[in-house]
């Protein structure tokens, strides 16, 4: 018993020394996740710490070696493109406020992320697990569980849902990724994830244009994600930038065959605000069209987290209570279309 004191203390030695380290960041990290996909236990290690670097220091990283199949991802960029090339009137068929659930088409300014501002210069469709209505979890009401709403648009579904099945893989390796980055058990998350609040969106930009005021409306105005982290593709136009704390918005640079991962609230939630969920924005500045497909990770939806023990101590006591992904994510999604 001594012994495991012992290790707890280390651990918690080691991730709340990092809380007095941060440093202005000018450029996002790149890591590489192949050794978290093998057996050499070192080489995961490894990884874990660039991502608890990563996470303390910036908020944002981006990953290669992810195991995703790009086919699958470009037929989901395809079909999105297809989606939003429909008539508005098709589109406002299967509107977000259609659901109890806010899944489905949301339309330019609809969307609200930042208080300032004057809407979200972006339409979007947003999907997750596709439970039937007589579901236990659909029939409790629990918000992050139901039915998807589904366009009348030949060969749609299949292709979105192939890449919602590859990003729930991608994103259960990178729980394992983040549990050892805070000296946890690889296998920490696994019993909360297996019917996870796993959210994906097809978004499209249009070009920023004199139109509308760029300092009220933009692709997605400064916010931070509910989630636990994002995983991000961003397609080949730039427009995503990340504010450090110089309050300098930096670029983040497309990187066509990896992601973007970022902590989300809940996230910086369980590590006492030593993980960053830093604050992001999308503008479009390019004159092109933009897509990208973000999907947000989370728990199971009733499964509450507080703070974890080896982020807190006397000095750094626990500034959150517990809360389950459902509470959290439903409520602020509802308050980002004013509902």
């Amino acid at each position: 018993m001594d012994e495991q004191l012992d290790i707890k203390s280390r651990n918690a030695s080691r991730l709340l020394a990092g809380a007095e380290m941060t440093e202005t960041f000018t450029s996002i990290p790149v890591i590489s996740l192949a050794p978290l996909f093998g057996g050499d236990t070192d080489a995961k290690q490894a990884v874990a710490d660039e991502i608890r670097d990563a996470c303390m220091q910036v908020g944002f990283f981006q990953i290669t070696d992810h195991g995703v199949d790009m086919e699958v991802q470009a037929g989901a960029f395809a079909a999105a493109k297809r989606f939003f090339a429909l008539p508005e009137a098709e589109k406002r068929k299967v509107s977000v406020k259609n659901s109890p659930l806010l899944r489905g088409y949301g339309g330019l300014l609809e969307e609200n992320t930042d208080p300032d501002n004057d809407g979200d210069l972006h339409e979007h469709f947003d999907l997750a697990l596709d439970l039937g209505p007589e579901d236990p979890d659909t029939l409790a009401g629990t918000y992050g569980c139901g039915p998807n709403q589904w366009p009348d648009l030949p060969d749609f579904r299949p292709p979105v849902m192939a890449y919602h099945r590859e990003m729930v893989a991608l994103s259960a390796r990178l729980f394992r990724g983040f549990a050892l980055s805070l000296d946890l058990p690889e296998d920490f998350f696994d019993p909360h994830i297996t019917r996870p609040i796993a959210e994906l969106r097809l978004a499209h930009y249009p070009p920023q244009t004199p139109v509308y005021d760029p300092e009220k409306i933009m692709g997605i105005g400064a916010h931070s994600d509910y989630d636990v982290f994002t995983v991000v593709a961003t397609g080949p136009v730039p427009a995503l930038e990340v504010q450090n704390a110089a309050d300098d918005w930096i670029a983040v640079p497309p990187m066509p065959e990896g992601f973007v991962v970022n902590v989300g609230d809940l996230l910086q939630r369980w590590t006492n605000d030593l993980y960053r969920s830093t604050f992001h924005r999308v503008v479009n500045r390019t004159g092109l069209e933009r897509y990208s497909l973000p999907f947000f990770a989370s728990t199971n939806p009733l499964w509450e987290l507080g703070v974890l023990d080896n982020c807190k101590s006397p000095e750094r006591p626990a500034r959150y209570a517990p809360i389950s992904a459902a509470e959290y994510i439903g409520t602020l999604m509802r308050e980002s279309y004013g509902l």
